[in-house]
């Protein structure tokens, strides 16, 4: 038999389970590209764009918006700030631009993420159903962009690093 590929923060931990009560806190990291309505977080990998002012969904076409078990579909959230720049910094320089209108990042940014419905654990984090930016840290971008995108998400954005709440 094949020896398992998969990476490290995906190997899971626990059962799948919905989120009751308080969401899950997690930290990710966003390419920012312009939007109509202007800066936009984008998922770093993917081609999806993060709603202002509501929820963003997750979507699987095997399994649809509720993360599975052994699949990789869900919202994705480190569990801490340092694994999420690890994630960054494994990376190449460039964030994976997916709109032949962009051509460059307009940022990048870390963030805290609030997380809730049914949820997935895994060793350093978690997936899962619904998921909002909670606060902003931005780590390339000018004040200008943090202003646009406190406005545009009602989340307060900083400089990085973060100060401890």
């Amino acid at each position: 038999a094949r020896a398992s590929r998969r990476r490290p923060e995906m190997r899971l931990r626990s059962a799948d389970r919905p989120v009751e009560g308080e969401p899950l806190r997690g930290w990710r990291a966003w390419q920012v590209v312009p939007g109509d309505e202007g800066p936009v977080l984008a998922s770093w990998w993917l081609h999806t764009l993060w709603p202002a002012r509501r929820a963003l969904e997750a979507r699987c076409s095997v399994h649809g918006p509720r993360p599975a078990m052994h699949h990789v579909c869900g919202i994705h959230a480190f569990g801490d700030c340092e694994h999420a720049l690890a994630y960054i910094r494994r990376r190449p320089r460039e964030p994976l631009l997916f709109s032949p209108r962009v051509d460059r990042a307009l940022g990048v940014v870390i963030g805290a993420v609030s997380g809730w419905g049914r949820a997935v654990m895994h060793a350093r984090g978690w997936r899962c159903q619904f998921a909002y930016p909670y606060d902003l840290y931005l780590l390339a971008g000018d004040r200008g962009l943090a202003r646009a995108l406190a406005d545009r998400y009602a989340v307060e954005t900083s400089p990085f690093p973060p100060v401890p709440h």
